[in-house]
């Protein structure tokens, strides 16, 4: 049974969460903020999402800008694992399994009591659990309209869609009373060479809830390739998970019956060797997912498609970084990523491929 986007699980973290959250916030005498030490431990929690993993990172080297010698534990689970693993300052990962929460409860339990415990979830009420079986001396999390999971916090921040994601994240340190200075993910890979000559990645896969609505039409990837191909000479590289790795290969082999140079390179790379892989690629072409954050934090110059996805709230945080969207009226429809309803994602379908050429042209400086 997987993780992440499970009906059932989210119906019981629904209908189960929310009145017991309740319950327990009933029961919580809130705490006044204490003094930081100078070696202050602080339990992060960010249990879905390589996005906002990655985002994470900023939220890492802010508190570690403020008290250099934190020691950092991070609860994540297994959908965001192997983003959380990448991430430097991180001292301590807790895998929190969905599938076994009285246990995973236990050992977060158990893994000491924190100066600080910070809850980056919007919506999941499982989070809201967490912070509260945690043992921590001040506890902050997001108060989210309709969500119902905010009550077992010692301080709840309005959770925002008029802001980008990281600014919510930066937020939730104010008010832990923790400097912010602006910091974004960046990340800085060895200059390990994987793929010879100049190329440029495709990423086709969105990840997460409402798949279908930040998806773009394979035909239109595969013209897109030709028209690259032939105005830059660059091989193409199309990247995703294991499970988008026979998609990428039929792909590639359309783009290379046209005689375009064209390679599937879908789950063959762990994250580490992507970001590498990326900040020494010409050129990053992506949906909006967690890819295209990973781009932006290595400084790629990119193109990012946007459907159903706000900009304003995900938009990837980089000046080498290009959007196209369709302008539709109806757009954006997904905030926390499963809102909408849409069955008719006109928002992808309207984005051709001149719009996304032409966004091309500037991110390469012509």
């Amino acid at each position: 049974m997987k993780e992440r986007n499970n009906r059932l699980m989210k119906k019981l973290d629904q209908y189960v969460g929310c009145p017991l959250l309740f319950i327990l916030g009933a029961f919580h005498k809130k705490e006044e903020k204490p003094v930081l030490p100078e070696a202050p431990s602080v339990l992060l929690l960010k249990t879905a999402a390589m996005g906002d993993t990655i985002l994470m990172d900023a939220v890492i080297r802010e508190i570690k800008a403020y008290r250099p010698q934190s020691r950092i534990a991070f609860v994540c689970s297994g959908s965001n694992y192997g983003m959380t693993k990448a991430l430097d300052g991180v001292d301590r990962i807790i895998d929190f399994k969905m599938k076994r929460p009285l246990s995973s409860l236990q050992e977060v339990r158990a893994s000491g009591v924190y100066d600080l415990v910070l809850d980056f979830a919007p919506w999941a009420r499982i989070n809201g659990l967490i912070s509260w079986y945690a043992r921590g001396r001040y506890k902050v999390g997001f108060r989210r309209e309709e969500m119902h999971r905010h009550y077992a916090y010692d301080c709840a921040v309005d959770h925002l869609d008029t802001v980008h994601e990281l600014e919510n994240y930066r937020n939730i340190l104010r008010a832990a009373h923790i400097p912010v200075t602006g910091l974004v993910p960046e990340f800085h890979p060895p200059k390990v060479s994987y793929i010879k000559g100049d190329y440029a990645v495709f990423h086709l896969y969105p990840a997460g809830s409402s798949v279908k609505l930040r998806q773009w039409d394979r035909a239109k990837w595969i013209e897109l390739g030709k028209q690259l191909f032939q105005m830059y000479d660059f091989k193409i590289l199309l990247s995703g998970g294991a499970e988008d790795r026979q998609d990428a290969e039929s792909v590639a082999a359309a783009m290379q019956a046209l005689g375009i140079d064209a390679e599937a390179i879908a789950g063959k790379y762990n994250l580490k060797e992507m970001e590498s892989i990326l900040a020494q690629a010409k050129l990053l072409v992506s949906v909006n997912t967690g890819i295209m954050h990973m781009g932006a934090a290595v400084g790629v110059p990119m193109v990012a498609l946007h459907g159903a996805t706000s900009i304003t709230r995900w938009g990837p945080l980089s000046d080498k970084a290009r959007n196209v969207w369709a302008h539709e009226p109806c757009q954006p429809c997904i905030s926390l990523g499963f809102e909408s309803k849409c069955a008719n994602p006109v928002c992808m379908r309207h984005i051709s491929v001149g719009m996304v050429m032409e966004q091309i042209k500037r991110a390469m400086g012509c």
